[in-house]
C-alpha cells in the first residue's frame, strides 16, 4: 500500500475509537513554529524550528504585556524571528525574508512526500471542532475547507482527508480519483532537533573561492556553509562526547564571508563591460567563463584586487563586531578557513598586517616598494612582487590559524617571482597555517617546498579518517604490499637456505662464500613498515620553518575507492569536496580544540558515527535533516506504513 494514503474502509464505523476516546480528556494542542523554504515556484517545503528556538518563539508570542518589538535570535543567533510579521531574516548576509508559521495541524498534499502544515486560521478552526467532537464524545464530523477537501475525525487519533470530488465526464467516466491522506494533529512524534548550544567555544570565518556557487550542486557559500556547520557540529558531539556532555565543548560557530556578488555588482559595473565584449556564441559557456574562471583575472588587476582585499577585510572587520555585540560573553578565539583563490586572499590579507609586537620600522621592512620599471609600482612583500599597491585592511581581531582548503598559493607565490618563502617566514598575526588539499585537487598547490626546498620530497601529512581509521582501500592496499614484500623475502630466504646447504655437501663450486642470512625478522620489517603507516606527525631532519611553529603544513586527505578508477574524473569534484569532506571537519575541529586543551575521545561510540546531511542546506541554516515516523496511534500505523517527513 502507498504509504501517502489510507484506506477509508479501515476507518469508517470505527466503533472501537470512539470508545477509547470516551476514558481519555482533550489536551490542548502544543504548537510548534515552522520556517517555509521554496524549492520551486511550485513546491514548498516547512522545516521546524528546533525544540530550543521554537520554545522561545511560543513563549515570546504569549507575552501578553511585550514591552518591544517581538523579535525572537534563531539558529544559534544568525536569523532573527519578527513574530508580529511572521518573517525570518538573516543577521550576519543579505536574504530575502522567509515566511514563519505556527503550526498545529498537517496534512500531505497529493503530490508531495512531506507533511505541509495548515495555515493558522485554518488549524484553529480544526482545533474548535476536534475541541468539541472530544469533549461531546461525539465523532465521524465532517468538515469541508475552503480549497473543498474535506476532512472527517473518526476518532481522536483518526483522522482523515478526502479531497473533493471530481465529476464524470461525458460517457460517464469518473477520472481517477485521489485516495484519502492521513491529517497530523501536533507534532508528538516528529523527530526535532533539540537546538544548538549559546555558549561559542570558537569562531570560524569561510571565504569562498571564485564564482557564485560553490561546488556542484550550484549551491552558494551561504548554503555550503550551513552544511559544513551542521555536520561539524555533529562530529562535535561523536568524537567529544564526553566534553560535550561536561560543557567543556559546546559549539563552533562557522560564519560566511562572500566577496563576489560585491565585485559583480551594479557599483563596480564590470558585469556589464564583459557581456558588451562578450561573443554570442556557446553562450552558457562563456557566462560560466565570466562569472567563475575570471576571478581569478580580476584578483590579478589592480583596480579589481583592491575590491575584493577591501571587500574580505571590511566584512571580516564588520561580521566580527557585530558577533561580538550580539554575543558579550564570548571569550573565544577565531580562526579563519578558505577555499581555492578565497585562501589566497586570506593569505595575502594576513601577509600585510602590521603585527603589534614590531615596531614601525620593523613593519616597513616587511613591505617595501620597488620599481622594476619607471611606469608602474609595485608592491613588493615577504610573499613577492604583488600587484600595484594594493592597501590591505587592518584586521580588528588576530586570528589563531589559517586554514587554506585546496590552495593555489603555492602558485601564485612562484608566479609573484619568489623562489623560496624562507624558513623564517610567518603571518605576522597569525601563529598557524595549515594547507589541506585533496590528492586529485587539479587547483591544490604545497607550501612546504617553498619554505625549505628540501621537503619537495617529503610526503604531505596524511589526514586520518573521521571513523578513526584509514579508509578500507589504503588499508588493503598497504597489506597487499606486506604481503608481497613477505612472500618476496621467504622466497629469497628458500633460494639462499638452498644454496648454502648445496655449498656445503659440495654439489655446488666454492664460487664465493655463502649467503649470508638477512640481519632482521619479517616480523620486525612488517612492524617498522606499520610503524610508518601511522597517522602520527613523524620527525622531520628538515626544517618545516615558523610558518606553523615548527609543524607540518601540508595536509593531504584520503582518497575514497571510487576515485582511484580515475584522477582526471575525480578532479573536478575533489576540489569542491572540502565543504563535505568529515576529515576536513574533524581535522580543523582537532586543531581548534586543541588550542583549548580539550582532547577527542579516544574511542567514538559507532552509533553517533551515521552523519545526517541536510534536506536543503539553504533551508534549514545549520539544522540536520528532520525526519518523522510513523503516527501515534497504532491503528494508524497500520493502515499507514512507514509515513515520513
Amino acid at each position: 500500500m502507498d504509504d501517502q494514503f489510507v484506506d477509508p474502509e479501515a476507518f469508517l464505523l470505527n466503533g472501537n475509537a470512539t470508545e477509547e476516546a470516551t476514558n481519555q480528556e482533550y489536551q490542548p494542542i502544543q504548537h510548534h513554529w515552522f520556517f517555509k523554504k521554496n524549492v520551486d515556484d511550485s513546491k514548498e517545503i516547512w522545516i521546524p524550528f528546533s525544540k530550543r528556538d521554537s520554545k522561545a518563539l511560543e513563549e515570546e508570542h504569549n507575552n501578553a504585556k511585550p514591552t518591544h518589538e517581538k523579535i525572537v535570535a534563531t539558529d544559534g543567533g544568525r536569523f532573527d524571528v519578527n513574530i508580529d510579521l511572521r518573517i525570518k531574516t538573516p543577521v550576519y548576509w543579505k536574504g530575502e525574508p522567509i515566511e514563519v508559521r505556527r503550526c498545529s495541524w498537517f496534512y500531505k498534499a497529493a503530490t508531495s512526500a512531506k507533511y505541509l502544515p495548515y495555515q493558522e486560521h485554518i488549524a484553529d478552526n480544526l482545533e474548535v471542532e476536534y475541541k468539541n467532537c472530544f469533549e461531546n464524545k461525539k465523532w465521524h464530523k465532517r468538515i469541508e475547507l475552503p480549497n473543498r477537501d474535506t476532512i472527517v475525525f473518526h476518532s481522536h487519533d483518526v483522522l482523515v482527508l478526502f479531497p473533493p470530488s471530481i465529476p464524470t465526464d461525458d460517457w460517464n467516466h469518473t477520472p481517477t480519483q485521489e485516495r484519502p491522506r492521513v491529517v497530523r494533529r501536533g507534532v508528538e512524534g516528529f523527530d526535532i532537533e533539540e537546538g544548538e548550544l549559546d555558549q561559542v567555544d570558537h569562531l570560524l570565518f569561510m571565504v569562498h573561492g571564485i564564482g557564485s556557487v560553490c561546488d556542484l550542486k550550484f549551491r552558494t557559500v551561504y548554503e555550503v556553509v550551513d552544511v559544513f556547520r551542521s555536520t561539524s557540529l555533529q562530529l562535535l558531539r561523536s568524537h567529544y562526547q564526553s566534553s560535550y556532555d561536561k560543557g567543556t565543548a559546546n559549539r563552533l560557530e562557522v560564519l560566511p564571508i562572500s566577496w563576489h556578488d560585491e565585485l559583480h555588482s551594479e557599483d563596480t559595473g564590470v558585469d556589464k563591460r564583459l557581456k558588451s565584449i562578450t561573443l554570442e556564441s556557446m553562450s552558457t559557456l562563456r557566462e560560466f567563463t565570466n562569472d567563475t574562471l575570471l576571478d581569478i583575472l580580476f584578483y590579478t588587476s589592480p583596480l579589481y584586487c583592491q575590491k575584493i582585499v577591501s571587500t574580505v577585510g571590511n566584512e571580516l572587520n564588520r561580521l566580527y563586531d557585530l558577533f561580538k555585540k550580539r554575543n558579550p560573553s564570548f571569550k573565544g578565539h577565531i580562526s579563519l578557513c578558505g577555499h581555492s583563490l578565497g585562501s589566497l586572499i586570506l593569505f595575502d590579507l594576513l601577509s600585510h598586517q602590521q603585527s603589534p609586537e614590531k615596531d614601525s620600522k620593523e613593519a616597513g621592512a616587511v613591505i617595501r616598494t620597488i620599481k622594476p620599471d619607471r611606469r608602474i609600482s609595485h608592491m613588493y612583500g615577504a610573499t613577492g612582487a604583488g600587484i600595484t599597491k594594493i592597501h590591505y585592511p587592518q584586521l580588528s581581531f588576530s586570528p589563531k590559524a589559517l586554514f587554506a582548503m585546496g590552495s593555489p598559493i603555492g602558485m601564485f607565490v612562484t608566479v609573484r617571482g619568489l623562489d623560496s618563502l624562507g624558513e623564517d617566514f610567518a603571518l605576522p598575526n597569525c601563529e598557524a597555517f595549515f594547507n589541506i588539499f585533496h590528492p586529485y585537487d587539479p587547483v591544490a598547490y604545497r607550501i612546504e617546498s617553498l619554505i625549505n626546498p628540501k621537503l619537495a620530497s617529503v610526503k604531505p601529512m596524511l589526514i586520518p579518517h573521521h571513523k578513526g581509521r584509514k579508509r578500507i582501500h589504503l588499508e588493503l592496499k598497504e597489506t597487499l604490499t606486506r604481503v608481497g614484500a613477505d612472500l618476496k623475502q621467504r622466497v629469497v630466504d628458500s633460494v639462499k637456505h638452498t644454496w648454502n646447504s648445496l655449498f656445503q655437501l659440495g654439489v655446488v663450486p666454492a664460487i664465493g662464500p655463502p649467503i649470508e642470512e638477512p640481519t632482521g625478522t619479517i616480523e620486525e620489517e612488517d612492524g617498522d613498515e606499520a610503524a610508518k603507516n601511522q597517522e602520527v606527525e613523524p620527525p622531520l631532519t628538515e626544517s618545516v620553518g615558523i610558518l606553523n611553529k615548527g609543524r607540518r603544513v601540508d595536509y593531504v586527505l584520503q582518497e575514497s575507492p571510487f576515485e582511484l578508477f580515475s584522477e582526471y574524473i575525480s578532479s573536478l569534484r575533489s576540489h569542491v569536496c572540502y565543504w563535505e569532506s568529515e576529515d576536513t571537519m574533524l581535522f580543523i575541529l582537532k586543531e581548534i580544540y586543541s588550542t583549548m586543551e580539550v582532547k577527542p575521545d579516544s574511542q567514538i561510540p559507532q552509533p553517533t558515527m551515521t552523519i545526517e546531511r541536510p534536506l536543503d542546506a539553504g533551508s534549514r541554516r545549520g539544522s540536520a535533516v528532520v525526519s518523522t515516523p510513523p503516527l501515534l496511534s497504532q491503528r494508524t500505523e497500520n493502515a499507514v506504513n512507514g509515513e515520513t517527513v
